[in-house]
């Protein structure tokens, strides 16, 4: 493709957010078309899937929880919406999450994470360790309890890529695998220049690049920094006579945060670490380590199972740890960017509020 003309917008980056977003405006008869290198394959594929609109805040990013509460609600049409337009179940599932602690002091920093996820609006069901071991017998004998979060859920992040991809390619969305070089706007349009393939001119643009560094022409722009910080998720499937847990189990170990994602088809995805190595693509020996020790500390049969892959993502963070989606200087361009730890979960709350800030009528 050597030059385009008469795409109505052009979305450049294709996580999550970016084919939300790109679905999003075919579905209200929009022309549009998507750029990215390897659609689907960066933070989006290395995720875990958890979907809760509480239990990811940290200090200080309590002004997000209305947004993730909002975002939570919209997931079951979303799910359908994808599933409608490409055919491919994404994997959505409602069963809960088990939040524990290892140790007294884990006991407690649970304890206080659940009573800020309660003070949220969400519910939250303390357990003992009798009723814990009744609800999940995987886990470790020697937890004191735990709490019940029956609002969480989860999705299988890799057929939400795979859904998404074919919902959009069923909606006319031109896929372009090539990196965006340039955006820049002129008198005529919006012009996005390609590495390889020449240049698409559009009448307006959404730049959801997620941790990459964006592309030349948007300085003046007042595009917001975004940092990356990896994270790596392990992936492990079950062996005969291995056992794993039905909910996500969310647990503090010495004061590690770490995660179990039960997956269809015997697997679980464990995670995450949060490193600021800026843009190196490797997984750390000793942050691999650490994600093991943690997850066999309350799940001992992990050491059953195989260990099947080690993947590495670059999260999306702005400064205050807080996305932005809206115009920018050029209100033809729309940023929907710095979505952290919360990217699948905002990813319809954030195509909807692209799309709106956008302005295109269909």
């Amino acid at each position: 493709m050597s030059a385009a003309r008469g795409r109505v917008v052009v979305v450049v980056g294709g996580g999550v957010i970016g084919m939300a977003t790109a679905l999003e405006l075919a579905l209200g008869g929009v022309e549009c078309a998507l750029v990215d290198p390897a659609p689907g394959r960066g933070a989006s594929w290395a995720a875990a899937g958890m979907l809760s609109p509480a239990a990811e805040v940290a200090p200080g990013e309590e002004p997000l929880l209305a947004d993730l509460t909002a975002a939570a609600a919209m997931w079951p049409e979303f799910a359908a919406r994808v599933h409608d337009a490409g055919g491919e179940d994404v994997g959505l599932e409602a069963v809960g999450s088990v939040l524990v602690g290892a140790t007294r002091s884990d006991a407690r920093e649970a304890e206080r994470l659940a009573g800020l996820i309660r003070d949220a609006g969400h519910a939250v069901t303390e357990v003992d360790a009798e009723r814990l071991a009744a609800i999940e017998p995987t886990l470790a004998s020697g937890l004191a309890g735990g709490f019940l979060l029956d609002g969480d859920h989860r999705v299988d992040n890799r057929r939400l890529v795979a859904g998404l991809l074919a919902a959009i390619k069923a909606k006319g969305v031109a896929i372009l695998e090539d990196r965006c070089s340039e955006v820049a706007p002129g008198p005529d349009g919006v012009r996005v220049v390609l590495e390889h393939r020449g240049e698409v001119v559009a009448d307006r643009c959404i730049v959801a690049t997620g941790a990459e560094a964006p592309p030349a022409g948007l300085a003046d722009q007042g595009l917001p920094d975004v940092r990356p910080v990896r994270g790596v998720t392990l992936r492990l499937s079950s062996t005969p006579g291995a056992t794993l847990p039905g909910r996500t189990v969310r647990a503090i170990v010495d004061g590690v945060l770490c995660y179990l994602v039960p997956r269809e088809g015997r697997a679980l995805v464990v995670g995450a670490t949060s490193e600021e190595q800026g843009r190196a693509l490797f997984a750390r020996a000793g942050g691999v380590h650490q994600l093991l020790d943690a997850a066999r500390t309350v799940l001992p049969g992990l050491d059953e199972l195989a260990l099947d892959e080690v993947a590495v993502g670059l999260r999306p963070a702005t400064p205050d740890h807080l996305p932005f989606v809206g115009r920018l200087a050029d209100p033809r361009i729309v940023a929907a960017l710095g979505h952290y730890r919360n990217g699948l979960l905002l990813a319809p709350l954030a195509a909807a509020r692209a799309v709106d800030a956008l302005g295109v009528a269909p």
